[in-house]
């Protein structure tokens, strides 16, 4: 299952200590790092939509301890339960489910245009510059670097991996499951985002709001 949030995270008028108790100790470390509220809250709000999502797919109520691969991937002690945490400065996502899976949101930001280019395709450059207006081409470029970024998620490297010869120009923007690289993958656009997916399966993609998760 994909549970995404779609919010102004920088203006958001919600007392963020309150739901602290909810974090584990490495968490709430984390958050209090962050100098912004809105880093802040998305640090917080994607650690409870992972405990929304836990809860409501698998019944788990315990603050979750994690180990992690030799990249850093986290993953469940102890468990087959596999799960993927995303955020951009509009969303938050968490996939989770029996087998790897990687997910990720990106804003439609023109800053797209300047780290793009050179982890795409020939083939993704040129379907980019064939479109001409400047707010269209951002949100391919989201959808192109989502994808990226989730099938990096999905191994577990990161952008470690051959992205710019590694081709999803077949994937379309539509919200349906395809194949790419021997997976199930799915790339949809939001308000204002994407959202890619690579996993072994396919699975509901539900959009829910932040009251739902804070109860």
């Amino acid at each position: 299952m994909i549970y995404v949030v779609e919010a102004d995270f920088a203006h958001l008028n919600i007392s963020l200590e309150e739901w602290m108790p909810l974090l584990n100790p490495q968490r709430q470390e984390k958050a209090m790092q962050y100098r912004f509220y809105k880093d802040r809250a998305l640090c917080v709000f994607s650690w409870l939509l992972l405990r929304f999502s836990l809860k409501k797919e698998y019944g788990i109520t315990e603050m979750p301890e994690f180990e992690y691969s030799e990249y850093g991937k986290p993953k469940l002690s102890g468990s087959e339960i596999r799960f993927n945490l995303s955020h951009c400065d509009t969303a938050v996502a968490c996939g989770v489910d029996r087998k790897e899976i990687g997910v990720d949101v990106q804003d439609f930001s023109p800053l797209l245009h300047g780290v793009t280019g050179r982890f795409l395709t020939q083939r993704e450059k040129e379907e980019a510059e064939s479109i001409r207006e400047e707010e269209l081409k951002c949100k391919e470029l989201a959808r192109m670097w989502s994808l990226k970024e989730a099938y990096g998620k999905y191994l577990g490297v990161g952008l470690q991996y051959p992205a710019e010869r590694t081709d999803f120009s077949e994937i379309r923007c539509d919200g349906r499951w395809q194949e790419a690289e021997e997976l199930r993958v799915m790339s949809r656009r939001f308000q204002h985002c994407a959202l890619a997916v690579c996993s072994e399966n396919e699975m509901v993609c539900r959009k829910t709001r932040l009251e739902e998760i804070l109860g």
